[in-house]
């Protein structure tokens, strides 16, 4: 028996999510609730649970943070993120945090069964369009290093040889400061947050 948990926040749409599994001979709705708090007061201690179906955000704690006590104990469990919104920053959170999974709330209830047996069979429920802008994120396109001023490429090159901010800023003539804000510039140009990834990138377009 697949034992599947629900967590959301609006009744009606955790009442049609539970509705859904109970007519599958095979699966089990152990518990469904409109917060993490209650989930916590009411789940059995020795229970088990193979899908955990839970709102990005919820009232109280919020479903990312609920990730790693999730994870904790119930680390054989598939953990998916549901969403109103395609937001990817809450995308990568929720996969850093240990999800499985994340879906836009607009597929049909009525395909869950399906989708749970997706994943039984080695697949991943990501929404098609977050999948999109999953690749984006950690597999930007080398074009994006056609963005970046002849300056800010020059900056990326002598970071890319191994020089610090302090030995950068006196070879191009600039303060450390001034080194700073264009690799904040480079770094929004080739959609990363650091300057490991951007060297990433930059180590793509020299080969």
């Amino acid at each position: 028996m697949i034992k599947v948990a629900f967590i959301a926040e609006d009744p009606l749409y955790l009442r049609r999510l539970e509705e859904v599994i109970r007519l599958q001979p095979d699966m089990q709705c152990s518990i469904a609730v409109t917060s993490m708090e209650a989930f916590w007061a009411r789940i059995p201690a020795r229970s088990n649970l193979d899908f955990i179906f839970l709102d990005v955000y919820l009232p109280g704690q919020p479903g990312i943070e609920a990730i790693p006590a999730l994870r904790k104990r119930f680390h054989q469990a598939e953990i998916i993120l549901l969403a109103n919104c395609e937001d990817e920053n809450a995308l990568l959170r929720s996969l850093n945090a240990g999800a499985n999974g994340y879906l836009n709330k607009e597929f049909s209830v009525l395909q869950l069964p399906q989708m749970i047996q997706t994943v039984l069979n080695g697949g991943a429920l990501v929404s098609p369009r977050m999948v999109r802008k999953l690749m984006e994120l950690i597999r930007p396109t080398p074009a994006a290093y056609e963005y970046l001023k002849p300056r800010e490429a020059q900056l990326l090159h002598l970071f890319y040889e191994g020089h610090t901010y302090e030995e950068t800023a006196s070879i191009m003539g600039l303060s450390v400061d001034g080194v700073k804000y264009h690799a904040k510039n480079i770094y929004r140009k080739l959609k990363v947050d650091n300057k490991t990834d951007a060297l990433r990138i930059y180590s793509i377009e020299m080969k």
